[in-house]
């Protein structure tokens, strides 16, 4: 097994707006496994509110690697989900293993699963930042002929009437909010929860700090919109602490550490009945690709990663009329990885 790494930074379209700040890239390194004449690729995303860095991503795949004398992909698999740290880097490692363990089998991932990738795939979103009206208009021009239907705003708790104002005057599709924790206490997100139901919104993502899990309580159940944790539900242990709290979770491969735990994390939102989102840090198509084999179990998606970056240098999954169309993962012809470790 031949493990070789890549560092790149993803460059959004435009800058990307949301309650922890605002970034215009972000930092990647992409993971190659070479076996016996297939290639599988991983990719470790890293906003900056995140602890890993290029450096440490990079540092323990290459001590990880160097501590497995075996090229059996159940070997390094069964060495890697121990792992409790790192969770960016061992999400590349992970996907990286199943993308090449599902070409070793000639089945696709979702197959390994046992996933019936012939269901409908539910609707995915297209993020938009926080943003004036000018530059929404451009985005929402952008994702409609891309083939989306559904829209995530971003608020920040400053200006989020403003924004789905904005949001209004431009279309008319259906759309969910992201709050990233902006919201200062209970009593305002009541408040605020009730004004975007008036306003038909879908669903509201994380409106309170991780820290206010207990007053998401006295939120849920007040009025009809459903509630899903991001920022509170990082890993397989957090979600029965939820149940009550939330409805659903977001789940997102940098967050809980590859697919492995993120299909288990599935099974046990469902157990709770609790509803599930596969979401992103703006991956590339690497990530986002690898997610969407998880796409036929979710509710919905957030896997528009590829769309707000403009030097994606693969290809992958799509968006039509809506929802995911799955394509073989490629690496695109004179891309743009040029140095690695």
């Amino acid at each position: 097994m031949k493990l070789s790494l890549y560092p790149y930074q993803l460059q959004f379209k435009y800058p990307f707006r949301i309650a922890h700040g605002v970034r215009t890239h972000t930092d990647v390194v992409y993971v190659k496994l070479e076996h016996e004449g297939f290639t599988g690729w991983g990719e470790a995303t890293l906003p900056p509110y995140l602890p890993e860095t290029q450096k440490s991503v990079s540092e323990f795949l290459l001590s990880f690697s160097k501590n497995i004398s075996s090229n059996s992909i159940n070997d390094w698999f069964a060495k890697l989900q121990p792992v409790q740290s790192n969770m960016s880097a061992k999400a590349a490692l992970d996907m990286a293993l199943w993308n090449l363990k599902s070409q070793l089998e000639n089945k696709t991932l979702g197959e390994l699963l046992g996933i019936d990738e012939e269901r409908e795939f539910p609707l995915g979103t297209y993020t938009i930042g926080v943003s004036s009206l000018d530059e929404m208009k451009t985005k929402v021009e952008e994702a409609i002929s891309a083939g989306f239907e559904i829209f995530k705003i971003k608020l920040n708790g400053e200006n989020d009437e403003e924004m789905i104002r904005n949001f209004r005057s431009l279309s008319d599709k259906k759309f969910a909010v992201d709050v990233n924790q902006g919201w200062g206490d209970w009593e305002e997100a009541c408040i605020k929860i009730k004004w975007l139901a008036d306003e038909q919104c879908l669903l509201v993502e994380q409106p309170l700090s991780k820290e206010r899990n207990n007053e998401m309580g006295l939120i849920r159940g007040k009025g009809p919109l459903t509630m899903y944790a991001d920022e509170s539900c990082q890993r397989l242990s957090d979600i029965e602490k939820l149940k009550g709290c939330f409805d659903g979770i977001n789940i997102k491969l940098m967050k809980c550490g590859g697919i492995t735990e993120a299909y288990q994390m599935i099974l046990k939102a469902r157990e709770l009945d609790m509803k599930v989102l596969i979401g992103c840090m703006s991956e590339s198509s690497v990530g986002c690709t690898t997610a969407a084999h998880l796409a036929p179990l979710a509710d919905y998606t957030d896997l528009d990663g590829p769309y707000l970056i403009w030097n994606d240098p693969f290809t992958g999954m799509k968006i039509k009329e809506g929802r995911i169309k799955l394509n073989s993962l490629k690496e695109l012809s004179g891309n743009l990885l040029n140095q690695s470790l």
